[in-house]
């Protein structure tokens, strides 16, 4: 059962305390640079509330309109590594397909990062990873 934990502009980021899991839910809106720092102060305190050096992070963008290039490159960079063990991008839509394609083969994180179409199948890849 996935317990809320915090609510920015643009995401609503809860605990799965079944698999250990942070999950982020984009709504529908241009994702900003702005509000890429706002979820990631977020998801730094979501992390240090849990007592955790870092979390396994599945973010649902199959909602999302799009992404400034800004924004991506914040989300690729070493403070969201920081945080994020690893990272699967859950999509729907040949919009977000793209956009996850595009962010992973252009912007290339540093936190290991996988897109998925089934929750399932981002939770069981996600479970490679550990928990610090």
């Amino acid at each position: 059962m996935k317990k809320l934990m915090e609510e920015t502009s643009t995401q609503k980021l809860y605990w799965d305390e079944e698999n250990e899991i942070v999950w982020g839910e984009l709504v529908f809106e241009i994702q900003t640079l702005e509000k890429a720092i706002e979820n990631i102060d977020a998801q730094e305190r979501i992390r240090d509330a849990l007592g955790k050096e870092m979390t396994r992070v599945l973010i649902d963008m199959r909602e999302m309109k799009s992404i400034t290039r800004e924004a991506r490159e914040y989300y690729a960079n070493q403070r969201t590594c920081s945080i994020q063990r690893a990272t699967a991008l859950l999509v729907k839509s040949k919009v977000t397909k793209v956009m996850a394609n595009f962010f992973m083969g252009l912007n290339k994180p540093i936190t290991p990062t996988r897109m998925f179409v089934e929750p399932e199948e981002a939770i069981q890849w996600l479970t490679e990873f550990s928990n610090a």
